[in-house]
């Protein structure tokens, strides 16, 4: 006779309580804890968009605003140009009257006008009509000392974001024989390339070729060679003529990465026989208004490289 065993049905019921308890617990804590993360993300994705929408409706505010400053510019500058030009050129109008209307021109527009062919006419008008000497000496110190301001505001604006090789050459034959007559300067620059940063090198002769004593002008030749990374260099000499009515932000090289290189006349020293010359290399942002970039340098700023 077989032993019937008694096999009793496991007792979960105290299981079953706490699991049941923790549930209970847990349950609304779960849907409070939810309930807090949609709300927490939908305030910090509003807050994020507010901050973008307010952003972006400042920097509307500060477009239009400099939109309607350069239009007001503009329009002024134009009136006042217009206004200038009829009285330089009025035949009746006198020389003072005519260098009066530069100075204004000059010290309000001279970043954003190439205003050595009004020098150039004016001191020739004065050289031409001016019968007396003394005043003809008095007309000639005006224009060129309101020719030298221009150029040292210009300078002083570029101050911080160019550098400046000073040269000093003697023309002396008899206290400077043999002086030499070419300069050179060397001035570095960088371009993103990827991922790597290419080196570039500008190497610049200036060679005086000749010089006129009595306008205080000289003919140079400017030699420029251009190393980029490890590629040969690339020259180019041009040739021109400096006197003190050529402004370094209106009157400049080109050169790659959109970089500028000026020579600037700042001494004509004829007692002593020496002129002071400055070469300066800056960026073309801050050259003037009427030089742009060409298309090529923006793409190139704005584009990564692919090579």
């Amino acid at each position: 006779m077989g032993v019937e065993e008694n096999v009793k049905p496991r007792d979960n019921k105290q299981e079953k309580d706490f699991w049941d308890k923790i549930n209970i617990i847990l349950g609304p804590l779960g849907g409070i804890v939810t309930a807090l993360s949609i709300a927490l993300v939908s305030y910090f994705a509003s807050d994020y968009l507010n901050k973008n929408q307010d952003n972006e409706a400042k920097t509307r505010l500060y477009t239009e605003l400099m939109s309607r400053r350069e239009e007001s510019e503009s329009a002024l500058r134009k009136d006042m140009f217009t206004s200038i030009i009829s009285t330089i050129l009025k035949e009746n109008a006198t020389l003072d009257e005519r260098i009066l209307q530069l100075e204004l021109l000059a010290y309000n527009f001279h970043e954003s006008l190439n205003l050595m062919p009004f020098f150039t006419y004016l001191d020739r008008r004065n050289n031409e009509d001016t019968k007396d000497p003394k005043l003809r000496a008095a007309y000639r110190a005006r224009l060129y000392n309101m020719s030298r301001e221009v150029t040292g505001k210009q300078i002083a604006s570029l101050e911080g974001v160019s550098r400046i090789e000073k040269f000093v050459y003697c023309y002396d034959t008899i206290n400077c024989p043999g002086a030499d007559n070419t300069f050179n300067a060397t001035f570095y620059d960088s371009i993103v390339n990827g991922n790597k940063v290419d080196s570039i090198t500008h190497i610049v002769y200036l060679t005086i070729l000749d010089m006129d004593t009595l306008n205080n002008s000289i003919n140079v030749r400017l030699k420029v060679c251009t190393r980029e990374g490890q590629q040969e260099d690339k020259c180019a000499q041009p040739a021109f003529t400096i006197d003190f009515f050529e402004f370094p932000m209106i009157d400049n090289t080109r050169l790659i990465n959109d970089k500028r290189v000026s020579a600037v006349l700042r001494d004509f020293d004829k007692v002593n026989k020496f002129i002071e010359l400055d070469l300066i290399f800056f960026p073309g942002s801050h050259s003037s208004l009427k030089e742009r970039p060409y298309y090529d340098d923006i793409v190139s700023k704005l584009l990564p490289s692919r090579r």
